[in-house]
């Protein structure tokens, strides 16, 4: 248990510090807009896992309000996906579009592996890494979609 908690606030201090420090104040309100829509996508998505009996989280922040863990649909993968869009190729190179997209999806995909490997975090029960990979890449396309429409409406 204790193990989980040090990972828990390991990775939110991380995540809080990257957000902070590599996020330019003038695009402050354009990050806010990606990581509540990245929370929105990641909990509905979260939740579907759950529903379905494909994942576990044996270990929860909130264990009687929900069967879903907070940070990592909350915090965690919003970071990811923030990071995404303010990297994200500006020239319309299709090979380094798709190159950025797997990036992204093999990171979050990793970490979710290693949480599930070496704590009780997350389980995979009907789940793996690849699968995984494939549910990311539909995510940040997702979130692409939209933070790329919705910025449209502030230039």
């Amino acid at each position: 248990m204790i193990k989980e908690i040090l990972i828990l606030l390991l990775s939110w201090l991380i995540s809080a510090y990257l957000l902070l420090k590599y996020i330019p104040k003038e695009n402050k309100r354009y990050a806010h807009i990606t990581f509540i829509f990245a929370q929105t996508i990641a909990w509905i998505f979260e939740y579907l896992q759950v529903l379905f009996g494909l994942v576990e989280f044996p270990f929860r922040e909130f264990n009687t309000a929900t069967k879903m863990s907070f940070s990592l649909h909350y915090f965690i993968s919003p970071t990811f996906m923030v990071f995404f869009i303010f990297l994200y190729p500006t020239e319309k190179m299709k090979l380094r579009i798709c190159i950025h997209f797997l990036i992204f999806a093999i990171a979050i995909a990793t970490y979710s592996f290693v949480i599930e490997k070496y704590s009780s975090l997350l389980y995979f029960k009907k789940w793996n890494w690849f699968y995984s990979v494939i549910s990311n890449l539909i995510i940040l396309y997702i979130v692409k979609k939209f933070v790329f429409w919705f910025k449209k409406g502030l230039v």
